[in-house]
């Protein structure tokens, strides 16, 4: 059986390069290529509150036939699909029927939470369905849609294990031929560390030859910044963020290192479920 791509789409620019090298790695895998979209028209604000009208039909017509248009001129055979229903509940859905591999979506430049998670909506699926989900940067040039070839996997200096589904991308990773290299950003009194967070690494699985990545260390006291000096420095074409379940709300009111990179990334993101465990004595 083929792998799947699911590419969660709109008809915006970032959703425009999501698609592109979601087709560039669908070539490479041998996989299949499924598009949705959700047609939810937007809340009409009223004295009464906020109100939600009536869908209407013909632009619901016009956006399923650009949608289906725009998987035709896809350089590799793709379906698509419009669900009219709730955002979380048509990506239930589209799980539930296509079982992919991993969730790709457009990665939409913001200013601020709010417009963040008007904007970037799937930031929270991989904590919302285990599932891992890639994200492609709006302004990603025509020459990077290509397969990665070096990842840079940013880990916290503790032990961590991956969820089942991002675990389950190592053949993919493997078959791309990617090379991964694990960093650890620190402040300079911790500068000798990062030597746990890299065992975990070795032994998480992400890729069969995981156990000989090496360890790449950034000593700064702002983790974004850090893991944006280590992609320069390693040529990386690809970073991978471990989503360890804290949820939306936390994100909103404690911040994230997720929340601090994702706004001046060049590359592609892939965020992985995974969960934090305690250190060892």
């Amino acid at each position: 059986m083929k792998p799947n791509l699911l590419v969660l789409t709109d008809f915006s620019p970032a959703a425009e390069r999501a698609r592109a090298y979601a087709a560039a790695l669908a070539a490479a895998l041998d996989a299949e290529l499924h598009l949705m979209h959700v047609f939810a028209p937007l809340p009409i604000p009223t004295e009464a509150g906020l109100v939600v009208p009536v869908a209407d039909e013909r632009a619901m017509l016009e956006s399923r036939s650009t949608l289906e248009q725009v998987a035709a001129a896809l350089p590799v055979p793709a379906t698509a699909e419009l669900l009219e229903t709730d955002w979380l509940e048509a990506v239930q859905q589209a799980l539930q029927k296509y079982r992919p591999i991993l969730l790709v979506a457009g990665l939409t430049t913001t200013h601020g939470l709010v417009d963040e998670w008007l904007s970037n909506r799937a930031l929270p699926l991989p904590h919302q369905t285990g599932y891992p989900v890639l994200l492609v940067p709006e302004h990603l040039p025509d020459e990077a849609l290509q397969p990665p070839k070096r990842i840079a996997l940013s880990v916290e200096d503790r032990p961590f294990v991956l969820g089942p589904k991002a675990a389950a991308l190592a053949p993919f990773l493997d078959t791309l031929g990617t090379d991964v290299v694990t960093i650890c950003v620190l402040p300079w009194e911790d500068r000798a560390g990062g030597w746990v967070g890299a065992q975990a690494a070795q032994q998480c699985g992400l890729t069969g030859r995981m156990q000989r990545s090496g360890l790449h260390k950034v000593v700064h006291e702002e983790p974004a910044v850090g893991i944006q000096q280590a992609i320069n420095e390693l040529n990386s074409d690809m970073l991978v963020l471990l989503d360890q379940g804290h949820g939306w709300l936390h994100k909103i009111f404690s911040g994230s290192i997720i929340g601090e990179v994702l706004p001046h990334m060049h590359v592609p993101v892939l965020l992985l479920p995974a969960r934090t465990l305690p250190y060892k004595d």
